[in-house]
């Protein structure tokens, strides 16, 4: 009985806090442009529409204007973002998904990863 006992106590702690990002987990999530590029207009805007993100991406990535650029190229930044850097990024708590307004805005970790996204920022 008591291993039952101590199972919520333990639950109750680590749910109260959000555990701050290592340095090297947060330079991982900041390794690829697309992630980069994401949090920066996340950075800039509070919250953004997943295919506004594809299309700012892929016009940065490509250096051309959207109307230069085939809408499969957006498609395509569009399905490694939802299914690659996206998830990497919402599990980490640095952004929040959702998926029916496929709207995504900054979580408690972002912050934490904010500066290093200045620091390491090209522009």
């Amino acid at each position: 009985m008591s291993e039952d006992s101590s199972r919520p106590n333990t639950e109750q702690s680590t749910d109260d806090s959000v555990a701050p990002l290592p340095t090297s987990q947060s330079l991982a999530l900041l390794s690829t442009p697309r992630r980069r590029e994401t949090l920066a207009l996340l950075r800039e805007h509070g919250h953004v529409t997943l295919p506004d993100i594809a299309e700012a991406v892929t016009v940065r990535q490509l250096d051309k204007e959207i109307t230069e650029i085939a809408p499969e190229e957006v498609t395509d930044t569009y399905m490694m973002l939802y299914h690659s850097d996206i998830p990497k990024l919402v599990d980490e708590d640095v952004i929040v998904y959702d998926q029916e307004q496929d709207i995504v805005a900054t979580g408690d970790n972002f912050d934490a990863i904010e500066e290093l996204l200045v620091r390491t920022s090209t522009d």
